[in-house]
């Protein structure tokens, strides 16, 4: 069987904190090492706002792997993938062969770089409501 490139995204338990996160990680590099797959990139996001509540909980940490694996392999990561309870959600995705790697994400705004929503809030809150829009004598 050929291998193929693959990227697999894990969230893991907020619980875990950044050092319980690394250590998971490293297990789960090692997991797909074991199976024979070369690992070409771990990236760590940190933790995130999810857009749902995902077993109760409303943040992540999230990692993602790109490696080179055969069907075989890529069902037995899965397989344990799901047995580790720090897990939420994970997911795998072949890639192209000539795909580029995935870019490095960043994960805070540097020093002293707004949040264009700050900005927004601010224009609001600065916003009077004309008296006449206001008045409900004239109804």
């Amino acid at each position: 069987m050929a291998d193929r490139r693959y990227e697999t995204l894990v969230l893991i338990h907020p619980d875990q904190g950044e050092p319980g996160s690394k250590e998971i990680a490293a297990r789960i590099k090692a997991l797909i090492e074991e199976q024979g797959c070369p690992v070409s990139q771990v990236q760590e996001w940190g933790v995130r706002e999810l857009a749902y509540l995902v077993d109760k909980q409303r943040r992540g940490f999230y990692l993602l792997f790109e490696y080179r694996a055969t069907s075989k392999a890529l069902l037995e990561i899965e397989r344990n993938l799901k047995l580790m309870d720090p897990v939420l959600r994970y997911v795998s995705v072949r890639q192209d062969e000539n795909a580029p790697p995935a870019t490095m994400r960043h994960l805070r705004r540097p020093e002293g770089e707004d949040d264009p929503r700050d900005r927004r809030r601010d224009r609001d809150e600065d916003f009077e409501v004309p008296r006449e829009m206001n008045d409900q004598e004239g109804l």
